[in-house]
């Protein structure tokens, strides 16, 4: 009963909204889609994330395909826990849009990916996409590319709050812990507390950190990644997820760091990568794309297993 009061209070307060607060609008029948924008990719990546909201003020409905000029196929995706990891899924049948209710594609739920992305998206950019409903139809839609970083492009941080595509576990994945006096320590044990499982052990290494920022690379039953973390408030949090990208003084730079931290890092993670074993190394790169954990200011997008190869 109480959730569903909250839910019911999160409809009413979309709804009451200014308009102005929805920058981009695009409608087809019933169906208005608000805020549409992706994330700048990181220098040769293939993948992209791309998030909106989908208003429904008639009946039931459901998204079932997406196409975009700049990308060879666009598929429906969630991240979901899925044995204890965290993973992202390709939803062939496509997302239910109830009636009478706000659906939101944002990080860490539903959300539009970008696959064999021809040109990587440059922020300030805009992406031409259609977006196809089963009973609506078609609509053309423009994906606003913001920082890669994180962050809506042009558009005010309102409450991202949906009806779909939520975790519960939000807390878990961005909770606070004191930092250990050894960020050695201390960034594993954190990586090993929100995602290591009974049977499915997580090794995290190498771990480099440069003043407020670290890079750790972990691998977890047949998967891995780079991670970037960052020190706020006394504790570590997961900024991102990624795979070789990270290796990338340029890409850090896109991610906030400043150049000198950027280039101290990526100097510091190449140095303690290069002994290690070439199949941990292929497991770091096997991580597609890039998936923010920890980004507009709240919103996060949870990713452990991700687009692996």
């Amino acid at each position: 009963m109480i959730r569903n009061f909250v839910q019911l209070a999160t409809v009413i307060v979309f709804l009451a909204l200014p308009r102005m607060v929805f920058a981009q609008e695009f409608k087809v029948g019933d169906i208005e889609i608000t805020q549409p924008y992706a994330r700048a990719m990181l220098p040769g990546a293939k993948v992209g994330g791309g998030y909106l909201k989908v208003i429904n003020s008639g009946s039931a409905d459901r998204l079932v395909s997406a196409t975009a000029e700049r990308a060879a196929s666009v598929q429906l995706h969630e991240m979901k826990m899925d044995g204890g990891i965290m993973v992202m899924r390709e939803l062939k049948t496509g997302i239910a849009i109830p009636a009478n209710a706000i659906t939101a594609l944002k990080p860490g739920g539903y959300h539009v990916m970008f696959m064999n992305v021809r040109q990587p998206f440059k922020e300030g950019e805009t992406v031409k996409a259609t977006l196809t409903f089963e009973k609506a139809g078609p609509v053309d839609v423009e994906f606003m590319v913001g920082p890669a970083a994180g962050g809506m492009p042009k558009m005010n941080h309102d409450d991202q709050t949906s009806l779909h595509g939520s975790h519960a576990d939000h807390a878990t994945m961005t909770g606070s812990d004191p930092v250990s006096s050894d960020p050695q320590q201390a960034i594993p044990v954190k990586l090993k507390a929100m995602f290591e499982t009974a049977g499915k052990p997580l090794t995290v290494e190498p771990v480099v950190v440069k003043g407020d920022w670290a890079i750790a690379g972990w691998a977890q039953d047949g998967r891995g990644g780079r991670a970037l973390l960052k020190k706020k408030d006394a504790s570590w949090s997961i900024h991102l997820c990624s795979g070789d990208g990270l290796k990338q003084a340029q890409a850090l730079r896109m991610m906030g760091l400043s150049e000198n931290d950027a280039a101290a890092i990526a100097a510091k993670l190449a140095e303690a990568e290069k002994g290690m074993a070439p199949e941990k190394l292929a497991l770091f790169a096997s991580f597609e794309g890039t998936v923010m954990v920890e980004g507009d200011e709240a919103n996060a997008g949870h990713q452990h297993g991700g687009h692996g190869k």
